[in-house]
């Protein structure tokens, strides 16, 4: 008689229909630090933390940012921002945002510090926002 608790492995791994995060960075555009500016920060699937203390991702060398200030997370294969309560809040194109999906050419504002999202691979598929 066959054992029907039996584990049957096929050729190939299932597909786990996760989405693949693109190729994406953070770039300093202005920083209170001089020697921040310019530095690309590449992103993959790991959160990314920003804020005043140092053991943060990047840090915001500003009393304006919070400790843990916001945090960049990927969801259905892209990049989200999210302000974690911060103080001050967090600026995304001028706007205050408390969570949003990102696209290429975001801007990031944290107290005086302005980073861009660069994602080069989205750029021409991303649907504009309202």
């Amino acid at each position: 008689m066959a054992n029907l608790d039996e584990t049957r492995v096929s050729g190939a791994p299932q597909d786990t229909g996760r989405t693949a995060t693109p190729p994406a960075s953070l770039v300093t555009v202005h920083s209170a630090d001089a020697h921040e500016e310019g530095r690309r920060l590449p992103l993959g699937d790991a959160d990314v933390t920003l804020g005043r203390e140092a053991d943060n991702t990047v840090v915001i060398g500003s009393d304006q940012a919070s400790r843990r200030h916001a945090r960049i997370f990927v969801s259905g294969g892209a990049h989200v921002l999210v302000d974690l309560d911060s103080t001050n809040g967090t600026y995304l194109n001028s706007k205050l945002v408390k969570e949003q999906t990102l696209r290429d050419g975001d801007v990031i504002r944290i107290a005086t510090t302005v980073l861009k999202y660069a994602c080069p691979d989205r750029a021409k598929t991303s649907p504009g926002r309202g």
